[in-house]
């Protein structure tokens, strides 16, 4: 609990009550993280690659309402210029340490209705389990239809009361006002400490508040935070950008190397590379002779005969 003995954090500009905010609660609000010539002009591209998706018939709309326009580093220089953000970078270097890259980068659409799904964002995270006792699912075997939202059954050490740190952290960029009656996100304050995931059935009666803010706002949580969509009650769309991190030990949402257009890659900058995974980790992620930086279209040796 936090030291005022607040229930959830404030809105703040001070990135030290941010910090202490995240440890705390598990996530903070930023309030006027984007200025309003910002706001204005990332919500006008956005708005643009929408429609411009609904003509061409390959927007993607979910069950649970949530209409999402996927992999902005394509789809704009504002969507790029925002992964820059230094306040953003002070709070993820507090969650994940010095080294980090970004896992997915999607706008949201909150459609009027909708449903909630409780969850965490490291729900891939196999729990504890005391020495000698049987592991409860194997890493490789856990699955977002099966687990994400899920409690397993955990098997924890008697006595011991260690949980998992973040190994991911998400920022949500309200760019609509977030309210309760248009399904701000939700979450439970401190649940990041439980050491485990939310279930939709036993959990629903739990300290669930709504994080809400003016546009401009950025709520940055980290991943052991339970949290949901609210239901979105109003007759408009909630529309928000999130911008989710993981520890660079870990596979990224989407596949950046892959997917990032040749012209984007062209004018990145070396802080962009490595935030999408050019740089590898550790001796992780290189190959031979690309072991600083890595590139698409050099490849490492071939099948070689002497002469």
């Amino acid at each position: 609990m936090s030291q005022s003995n607040r229930s959830q954090p404030d809105a703040t500009d001070d990135l030290n009550c941010a910090r202490a905010d995240i440890d705390d609660f598990g996530y903070c609000l930023l309030k006027g993280a984007l200025s309003p010539d910002e706001l204005a002009a990332i919500r006008t591209r956005l708005l643009e690659q929408k429609e411009a998706e609904e003509q061409l018939g390959v927007e993607y709309h979910g069950e649970d309402k949530k209409q999402l326009i996927k992999f902005l580093l394509n789809k704009g220089a504002v969507f790029r210029d925002l992964l820059m953000h230094p306040s953003l970078h002070a709070l993820l270097r507090h969650v994940l340490g010095t080294s980090y890259q970004l896992s997915s980068y999607r706008a949201q659409f909150a459609h009027p209705g909708g449903a909630m799904a409780f969850h965490t964002d490291q729900f891939w995270m196999p729990p504890p389990v005391a020495p000698g006792h049987e592991v409860p699912v194997k890493p490789g075997s856990i699955t977002r239809a099966d687990h994400r939202g899920h409690r397993i059954e955990e098997r924890v050490s008697t006595g011991s009361n260690t949980i998992a740190p973040a190994f991911v952290c998400n920022a949500m960029w309200m760019l609509d006002d977030f309210t309760e009656d248009n399904g701000a996100t939700i979450v439970v304050p401190g649940s990041h400490l439980s050491g485990r995931q939310p279930d939709p059935t036993t959990d629903s009666s739990a300290d669930w508040v709504s994080a809400t803010g003016a546009a401009g706002t950025v709520v940055i949580f980290e991943g052991r935070v339970w949290h949901s969509t609210g239901v979105n009650r109003s007759s408009r769309p909630r529309i928000g950008l999130t911008t989710n991190f993981c520890a660079p030990q870990f596979r990224q949402q989407e596949n950046f190397m892959l997917g990032t257009s040749p012209e984007v890659l062209a004018e990145a900058s070396d802080e962009l590379l490595a935030l999408i995974g050019f740089k590898p980790w550790q001796g992780y992620g290189g190959y031979e002779g690309h072991n600083d930086w890595v590139r698409r279209g050099e490849y490492a040796l071939g099948e070689l005969t002497p002469t």
